[in-house]
Parts: structure tokens; C-alpha cells; sequence
């Protein structure tokens, strides 16, 4: 039958469907003589480059640098700090506490219940702040992140996960199989799975920050290999110029031609005489500051150490930390790089949460709902994000005040975004519409437009 033959062995000559480019993503080698096996793992722009200068960058030059390291520590802090839920969608459409809501059926319920357990206590050795933090370490790291799923039944992909483990984004990839499914090939031996096994889709949950074709994820900070090295360089150059910038320097040169051996007896002579003129610790104490006698030819010549001014290097330096900040959509006055243009330090916050955190968020959960809750549709994973937004307590104060009198929500739903505990009486709607002023203190602010109160200023010259 025809119609059997899309996962005919035909397919063997297509392109790799999986990585698009071939210069994209993990790839594997295949052996050229018998069976064709996957041995080992061809690395490229997800895991190394260099720039063209020849400076090699790859994900261990990336932790070393201070400037990334930072960014993405932001980042993987804001993620690994938000409360986990487990929500139901309800026939008007509206979301509810899956664990704890009447509305909820007892078959989702039992569900919901075994997905929380899982994601607050990922694995035996790692709290849920840590499980978090190292998945977008590694996520903004290698450009994508493998998480396994440890089951009871490894051979039932509906079975709720017992655990949860980060795998070594570097030592994984992908490659799909006849029916059009991704496969995951390790290239060492990882949580008890064999390299010759490789793992099934509904083992590992593949997250990609920066999608590309198929089953490949673009690495920012690994495409800006030229960014990165350079500011690594400087940070090189600048402790090069801290460590030997205040020590005698100079060469000892001649025009002569010195035999080799020759040349070893000269330079022990001259270390030696050198330590002895310095003062040295290693040399007699009687001697320090007496003149050297030079041979061969020999004179010395005096080297001017450069200086950060002379290639103005320091505010190269911030040109490429604010460049790099951008690169992981990180307000660089968030790590001390720059003084903040925001007139506050929430609206920074707010824009960071929404144009960096939340659409992230929104792909993690969608990920973890495709891989939990198959079978579930009305089930799905939440970030509580309620905590970004809040700002000072005044500010929260103003939030719910105005809430309670128009109308939109309770007293005891106050109280509870103001972790207060409910009080009788407060499940009521008041349906007040009362203009409430502002508590002295709080911060007027526009986050749509850049913060602040804009009154004053657009009254300027109108008096």
C-alpha cells in the first residue's frame, strides 16, 4: 500500500529534516564503514565557535564571564522563585486552583495533584529553586534544555513523572526517527541510561528559547561570539595591565646572533644579576641596587606599559556589557552596568517582566503541559507571576483599593494579593464606583509610556 510508504527506508537520502543548516545544533557523527551507529557528537554553534580573531567561545568561556553570568542569573533567579500551580479551565472560562476548587472533577484532580508534587519536589537532591535556576542557566547557556522524565514505567508516556532531572545540554542530540519522532542520543552514560539506548521522546522534555528548523536551538550568546570574547578580552587585558602595570619592565636586546646554549647562560646571569639590582628577596640583602654589566651586545630597553586610556578601552568595555545586557533582553542597570533611565526602579522591573519573563514563562508552560498533561485539556501549568508586578506596598495598596471600589474584585481577594488572612463578610462585590486618590507616598506611574506622572510637564508654558 502507497500509503505506507512515507517511513519507507527511502527517506535515508532526504535532507536532515531535524537541523535545517547543518552548521545548526547538536549533531551526531556516522560511522562510514558497516551499520551505521551514532558514536559521537559533531558540536557547532549551540556549544562552540570562534571569532575571527581566533579566540575560541564556547559555553565554558561563558560562565567564566562575569557580564553573561550576570545576566542570565537574573533571569534564571526570576523564573526559580515564582510559586508553581495547577489550573483548570471552568465552563466560563475562567481559571481555578485544579487541587483545590469544588469545580474540579476527581479524575483531573488526582491529576493535578500528582503534576504539583512533581514540579514543587523535582528530584531528591534539588529544591524546586534550584531545579528551576539550573534549567535556565542551562537554557540561556546552550540555547536549549533537556529535562528527563523519570517514571516508574519508562514505557508509558501517560504515567506522571516519580522525578525530574536536568540532562548536560552538551552531551545530547536529536535525531528523528522513521515515524517522524524525536529520539535523544546521549554520548555518555547519564541517570542510569545507557548511550546505546536512546531515550523516546516522552522520556525528555526539549525546551528551546530561540526555536530553529525542527528540533534546533539558536545559542545568542554563542552567535555572538565577536561580543562576548571581546569583552572577555578586555577583562583580560585590564588584570594583565593591574598585575604587572606598577612592576620595572623593559627587555634586554641585541643585535648579535647567540647560540642557543650560549643564550641559556646569558639569561640565567641576567635573571640573576637583575633579582640582585631590584632587591630581591631570593638575592643578598648587601647588594640590592648595584649596576649590571652587559655582554653580546646586550643593552636594555625600557617598555612604556599601556594603559586602559590609551586604547579607551573602558568605555568599550560598557559598550559591550550594554550590548550584551540587550542580547539577553536584561535593562543593563539590573546588574550594575549603567545608573537606571527608569524615574523608578518598578517600571524597569515591569518592562523586564514583560518583554523578557513572560514570554519565556509562556513557553516553559506550554511545554510541561504537552509532556504532563496529555489527556487533560482543561488541566494546564501556571507560573504564578502575581509577585512580579506587585511594586512597593504602597503601590499594591493603591492596586487593590481601586479593585475593591469599582467593583472588580473583592475585600478577602484583596487581602489575599496583600497576603492578608479573609475576613467575614468580604466575598462580596461592593459595586462601588468611587474615585479614590492616590496614598501619599505611592508612585504615580505609566509603565506603558516610560513611568511617571506626566501632568506637570505637559502644563509647562501653558501658564
Amino acid at each position: 500500500m502507497g500509503f505506507f510508504d512515507i517511513f519507507s527506508k527511502k527517506t535515508v537520502n532526504e535532507s536532515n529534516t531535524v537541523f535545517g543548516q547543518q552548521a545548526l545544533g547538536n549533531q551526531l557523527l556516522l560511522q562510514s564503514k558497516g551499520i551505521q551507529t551514532y558514536q559521537s557528537q559533531i558540536t557547532y554553534v549551540t556549544t562552540g565557535s570562534s571569532t575571527n580573531a581566533g579566540r575560541p567561545v564556547d559555553v565554558t568561556m561563558l560562565t567564566r564571564n562575569s557580564t553573561v553570568i550576570s545576566c542570565i542569573s537574573v533571569k534564571a533567579r526570576a523564573l526559580s522563585q515564582l510559586p508553581i500551580r495547577v489550573v483548570s479551565k471552568s465552563s466560563d472560562g475562567t481559571y481555578v486552583d485544579a487541587i483545590e476548587s469544588d469545580k474540579v472533577g476527581k479524575r483531573d484532580q488526582a491529576k493535578a495533584k500528582q503534576v504539583y508534587n512533581l514540579l514543587n519536589n523535582p528530584n531528591n537532591f534539588q529544591s524546586q529553586y534550584e531545579f528551576w535556576n539550573q534549567f535556565l542557566m542551562w537554557l540561556d547557556l546552550s540555547g536549549e534544555t533537556f529535562t528527563l522524565w523519570w517514571r516508574k514505567n519508562q514505557d508509558n508516556p501517560t504515567e506522571t513523572p516519580l522525578e525530574m532531572y536536568i540532562l548536560d545540554s552538551s552531551l545530547i542530540a536529536v535525531r528523528i526517527t522513521d515515524t517522524r519522532y524525536p529520539i535523544y542520543q546521549m554520548s555518555t552514560p547519564s541517570y542510569g541510561f545507557n548511550r546505546d539506548e536512546p531515550l523516546a521522546s516522552h522520556q525528555v522534555m526539549h525546551c528551546k528559547e530561540m526555536a530553529w528548523q525542527g528540533s534546533s536551538g539558536f545559542n545568542k550568546a554563542i552567535l555572538a561570539a565577536e561580543l562576548v570574547a571581546l569583552d572577555q578580552d578586555i577583562d583580560l587585558y585590564a588584570n594583565y595591565i593591574m598585575l604587572n602595570g606598577a612592576k620595572p619592565s623593559g627587555m634586554f636586546i641585541t643585535d648579535q646572533v647567540v647560540p642557543d646554549a650560549k643564550y641559556k647562560e646569558i639569561a640565567a646571569r641576567l635573571k640573576e644579576a637583575w633579582s640582585a639590582m631590584v632587591g630581591s628577596k631570593q638575592s643578598d640583602p648587601s647588594k640590592p641596587g648595584q649596576s649590571m654589566l652587559l655582554d653580546q651586545g646586550m643593552k636594555y630597553e625600557k617598555i612604556d606599559m599601556l594603559n586602559l586610556q590609551d586604547t579607551d578601552a573602558a568605555n568599550l568595555k560598557m559598550q559591550t556589557m550594554k550590548r550584551i545586557c540587550g542580547l539577553f533582553g536584561v535593562p543593563s542597570a539590573m546588574i550594575g552596568v549603567t545608573d537606571s533611565k527608569y524615574n523608578n526602579t518598578q517600571t524597569m522591573l515591569d518592562e523586564f517582566y514583560k518583554s523578557t519573563m513572560y514570554p519565556l514563562i509562556v513557553n516553559i508552560q506550554q511545554k510541561l503541559k504537552s509532556h504532563l498533561l496529555q489527556g487533560y485539556p482543561n488541566l494546564s501549568i501556571e507560573f504564578d507571576t502575581r509577585n512580579f508586578l506587585k511594586g512597593a506596598p504602597l503601590d499594591q495598596m493603591n492596586y487593590v483599593v481601586a479593585g475593591v471600589n469599582a467593583g472588580i474584585i473583592t475585600p478577602n481577594e484583596a487581602r489575599e494579593y496583600m497576603n492578608m488572612p479573609n475576613i467575614d463578610g468580604g466575598d462580596e462585590l461592593s459595586g462601588k464606583d468611587a474615585k479614590q486618590d492616590a496614598i501619599a507616598g505611592s508612585s504615580n506611574q505609566d509603565t506603558g509610556g516610560g513611568g511617571g506622572n506626566q501632568t506637570r510637564k505637559m502644563n509647562i508654558g501653558t501658564k
